[in-house]
């Protein structure tokens, strides 16, 4: 189903000065222009009021634990007065201390909270975050404060301050604050009060924009919170489609098994039906948000047995199906707003293994193998028909997993699986450059022009590299600059480029998608930890207009690029593997190839790596150190590892000849022993061995070796104590003595060909 969305003509754009201020969060009047008008009355929109204050004087004040936490009033230290609430106990995330506020909120009205949090004395630093718990008609919703999350020190105290809009009225409403597992904190001075937020700016649509350079949709991820207020006017008015961001999920879909909650998927599909807007289904079979008793049978983990297999597969069908038969029930006219659908996602793994393509290890993989992709591809194609169906994953754009990312659609199309699309999730950073995911772009239209590709989980990140977006991962991310101003305007001129490379394959691009509808609704702020300076979408956290949208819409308005602070990137920094040619520690001449490099604004760079390529390197690991300087200055240094493997040294000794004697016309057999010394293997299915007469010898000997007998050899590799025989047989044609020289060849893992010789002696008779 396709649908043209048009929401009104073209918009001139405000001045300069005023883009900037208001990209930047400057009152507008500091600014040298007048701001677009917002669609409701020039004024803030005002909500009921609420007004809560939680000083903890008197005692906990409704506050408790939420898990097996404890909570309790001391005078350790306090904020403001003498006292504060301790929590202690947590040994996971989500423990914390709680409060209900479920009468105290109403749905569709903003609410600004804040909390003073500080850890006892003698803590390492802490992430904590501020966040709701909402349930309704039997099943919960998580969901975070925009903008309530940072880390917090034993040092002082730190306020954590966010919006949050309630988007339904629900059975029961409680704040939390969670964070770091382990982590004890103090909370001081909590406090919810009614907001003035700003309406939403009367600017272009993105959709719009974006339509008229061929990119046929232009969605956003959401949960319920965007189906009303402010968010909901933002969404329409930018939005083609959206994305459920976990509504989705298998654990949200199928917490128990044959227990299906579809109340919160089907708000979203309501929301598009009413607003004309078009849903990208996510997901159907991942590893991660997937509950347990998939992979158990009782309490008995899953196998690859037979049985075991039969039952994961059941079970991966009644969840499509049941999804399926849902979304059917409720259109029976086929007029689904679900236009395509994450079937299976992030099945590659971040690095080498022995898995074929790389893929990942996770629980479906161990059970039925790498063709679990094709079950829940065949599955979706049953019980979704007419729906476009996408594998999906993250990092696409580097080019080792590239590589394993196209080979794996590959086989798919070569099995006959009904995959539509490819979609990559562009969870970038700001100095990644997007010549990488033009160049997978490329890639999978070179396997198949005819796939579609589609954009999925789009934002840029300000942090330094870390590849990981694994939800069940994490790693370090670190501030790259304090200055958000230049970090915002740097973020634009990404977008900017990033939607160059887009607009000049629309022809193969589906779909673009936001990974949130505003910067305080981003995973990024909290994961893997807090990270409030994150601002990686177009719209801020009051859903204002940043850099990255005029990046995108209209780039002259975008402000003065600051001074170049991002060094070069290098792409995959792979470990390179040779193998000593001849015995000893000598080692070998590596002519590696030299990383690849680019930066943001000077394109590629060389690097300069020590030892270089073409030097000689030891049996053992050596360490290549690399550095790349763009033209401003910026160095960007990495390491990878030459492995240098000892020599595998074939060796050939003859057992005999018979006859010893023969007779002109006689036939003769030798046989000779092949050993192995050195550590590695030989691959015996590239046995060969070449014979030849000795030049000058009075007779002659004609040997050879069957093909028969070779393929019996390569069942299985040469290895040191595997000593094997090799037969050959010829005919002895002129007489005198005859020597014969027989050259056994073989390759090792490596690729290179060793080799020895035998000589055979006979003396041949009349």
């Amino acid at each position: 189903m396709r649908r043209d969305i048009r929401r009104g003509g073209r918009y001139a754009a405000p001045a300069l000065a005023a883009a900037t201020a208001l990209a930047m969060g400057v009152p507008l009047a500091a600014s040298a222009a007048p701001a677009p008008a917002p669609t409701r009355a020039a004024a803030a929109v005002q909500a009921a009021a609420v007004d809560l204050t939680y000083d903890f004087e008197d005692g906990t004040q409704g506050w408790g634990a939420r898990g097996p936490a404890t909570t309790a009033v001391t005078t350790e230290a306090a904020h403001g007065g003498a006292s504060s609430l301790l929590t202690t106990g947590r040994t996971e995330g989500w423990h914390g201390a709680t409060v209900d506020v479920t009468g105290d909120l109403a749905a569709g009205e903003a609410v600004e909270v804040s909390a003073w949090v500080r850890l006892p004395a003698g803590s390492a630093p802490a992430s904590v975050n501020l966040s709701v718990q909402r349930d309704l008609g039997g099943s919960a919703s998580y969901e975070g404060v925009a903008g309530a999350a940072g880390t917090v020190t034993a040092d002082a105290w730190t306020e954590l301050r966010g919006t949050y809009t309630l988007p339904v009225a629900s059975d029961r409403v409680q704040l939390y604050a969670e964070g770091t597992a382990g982590a004890s904190f103090l909370l001081d001075d909590v406090t919810v009060r009614t907001t003035s937020v700003p309406g939403i700016q009367d600017l272009p649509g993105l959709a719009d924009v974006l339509a008229e350079d061929g990119i046929e949709r232009v969605g956003v991820a959401v949960d319920r919170r965007e189906t009303t207020g402010l968010a909901s006017e933002l969404l329409t008015r930018h939005y083609s489609a959206i994305t459920p961001e976990n509504d989705g999920k298998p654990a949200e879909i199928q917490p128990v098994e044959g227990q299906f909650t579809f109340d919160d998927l089907d708000a979203l599909l309501d929301f598009a039906d009413a607003n004309d807007v078009e849903v990208y289904g996510h997901v159907l079979v991942w590893h991660s948000q997937t509950p347990d008793w998939f992979f158990l049978d009782g309490d008995r983990p899953l196998t690859s047995a037979p049985a075991d297999q039969a039952l994961l597969r059941s079970r991966m069908e009644a969840h499509i199906k049941a999804i399926g038969e849902h979304v059917a029930a409720r259109y029976p006219d086929g007029d689904s707003p679900i236009w395509g659908m994450d079937v299976v996602n992030e099945v590659i793994a971040d690095g080498d293994n022995a898995n074929p393509h790389d893929m990942r290890d996770s629980r479906w993989f161990q059970v039925l193998g790498e063709t679990f992709v094709d079950d829940a591809f065949r599955y979706a194609d049953q019980y979704f028909p007419g729906t476009a169906l996408f594998i999906n994953d993250y990092n696409t754009e580097m080019p080792a997993k590239r590589a394993r990312y196209v080979s794996l659609v590959g086989a798919l199309q070569e099995r006959g699986v009904p995959i539509d699309g490819v979609g990559h999730q562009a969870h970038v950073d700001f100095a990644r450059p997007v010549q990488w995911l033009a160049d997978s772009v490329d890639a999978v239209e070179a396997l198949d022009p005819d796939l579609q590709q589609v954009v999925t989980e789009l934002d840029v990140n300000s942090s330094r590299e870390n590849r990981g977006a694994d939800v069940g991962g994490g790693g370090e991310y670190v501030q790259v600059t304090d200055d958000r101003e230049a970090a915002a305007a740097e973020i634009g001129y990404y977008y900017r480029d990033l939607f160059d490379v887009l607009r000049e394959r629309s022809d193969v691009i589906s779909s673009v998608t936001m990974w949130g509808i505003n910067n305080g609704r981003s995973w990024l702020r909290t994961w893997p930890s807090a990270r409030p300076w994150e601002q990686p979408l177009p719209f801020d956290d009051a859903n204002q207009a940043l850099p990255a949208y005029w990046g995108i819409v209209d780039p002259s308005q975008l402000p003065e690029r600051p001074e170049d602070f991002l060094p070069p990137r290098f792409s995959d920094l792979p470990t390179v593997q040779a193998r000593a040619t001849t015995p000893g520690p000598g080692g070998v001449a590596v002519d590696y190839v030299v990383p690849e490099v680019r930066d943001t604004q000077d394109g590629v760079v060389t690097p300069t790596c020590s030892p270089r390529a073409g030097s000689t390197f030891a049996v053992g690991e050596t360490l290549v150190r690399c550095a790349a300087t763009d033209s401003r200055g910026n160095v960007e240094r990495g390491t990878f590892t030459v492995e240098v493997a000892p020599a595998t040294q074939l060796g050939v000794t003859l057992r005999g000849a018979s006859p010893a004697t023969p007779r002109v016309g006689r036939t003769v057999t030798a046989t000779a022993v092949l050993s192995v010394d050195g550590p590695g293997a030989l691959r015996s299915r590239t046995l060969d061995v070449a014979c030849a007469s000795v030049e000058g010898s009075p007779g002659r000997l004609d040997l050879a070796v069957q093909q028969a007998a070779l393929d019996r050899l390569a069942v299985r590799d040469l290895r040191a104590g595997r000593d094997v025989v090799v037969t050959m047989r010829g005919t002895a044609t002129t007489a005198g003595a005859a020597a014969t020289d027989c050259t056994v060849s073989v390759e090792d893992e490596a690729g290179l060909v060793v080799s020895d010789t035998v000589r055979v002696e006979v003396a041949v008779r009349p």
